[in-house]
């Protein structure tokens, strides 16, 4: 398992994400790693609630942010006080593939929320439509669930080693009987170990 993490993590910045989050699927549904596995399908298909790994008990990830403005139909732009800024911030759902679609296309990108649009016109009284931001931003998002796939991959990779190395010196004394002068010898290997995992 560790070899295939090694290489995940080593392809990471020269594959599209999206190869590299189906290689780290898997990996996670090979080894029983439930948490990554969980994680990998919700960013491959989305946050949305047809998607099976979708549960009352997950929120679309900060890291999924990107900043635009509310329009109504006719393209009227909402314009917003300071205070309420926060309004022109949404969490992207979509999955990775249609992300790297969106970003590959250089325009500018219009989504419907429903949700968002019955929030604005019941606290605001305005009627919106979609919301548009620029797909540069979408490098971003890109650039964050990359960092976050590199992360874990990263802790599960150190974990292994840990699990590794402990297992390989069980059992093994530094200090051993053997017939020497002193009657007493020094495993080299027992001590590579204990050096290797105080690290």
């Amino acid at each position: 398992m560790n070899n295939s993490c090694k290489s995940i993590l080593e392809a990471i910045d020269e594959s599209p994400l999206s190869i590299s989050l189906g290689k780290a699927l898997r990996l996670a549904s090979r080894a029983g790693i439930k948490e990554l596995d969980r994680w990998c399908r919700l960013e491959l298909g989305g946050y949305f609630a047809s998607n099976p790994a979708m549960g009352e008990d997950i929120v679309v990830p900060e890291y999924r942010t990107v900043v635009g403005q509310h329009a109504d139909i006719f393209g009227r732009v909402l314009v917003l006080p300071s205070d309420i800024a926060f309004v022109n911030e949404t969490r992207l759902r979509n999955g990775i593939e249609e992300l790297e679609a969106l970003e590959s296309s250089r325009d500018t990108v219009a989504i419907h929320d429903p949700h968002t649009c019955e929030l604005i016109r019941k606290h605001l009284g305005v009627e919106m439509y979609a919301f548009r931001f620029s797909s540069v931003h979408l490098k971003g998002v890109l650039s964050a669930i990359r960092m976050e796939l590199v992360a874990r991959l990263q802790r599960i990779h150190t974990s292994v080693a840990k699990e590794d190395l402990t297992l390989a010196g069980q059992g093994e004394e530094i200090l051993e009987i053997r017939p020497n002068f002193c009657g007493i010898g020094i495993n080299l290997r027992a001590l590579w170990r204990r050096f290797i995992s105080s690290k």
